[in-house]
């Protein structure tokens, strides 16, 4: 298992990590990117993480370029 740090686009900018075999999809927005994973919220929602990094640079990280 590879775990991948990102800036998590919060309040505190703490670390997360993301273990690019979970992600299923990455959306950009303007100031920040979306990491979706496979796991589910309790309600049954997509989980994602709101990331400080641009989709350029996730897709980098995620791929291990």
């Amino acid at each position: 298992m590879r775990l991948v740090p990102f800036h998590y686009a919060g309040p505190n900018d703490p670390l997360v990590f993301i273990n690019p075999e979970h992600v299923v999809a990455v959306r950009p927005f303007p100031n920040s990117t979306y990491i979706y994973v496979c796991v589910l919220q309790k309600d049954g929602g997509p989980s994602y993480y709101p990331v400080r990094e641009t989709i350029d640079d996730v897709v980098k990280r995620l791929s291990g370029s």
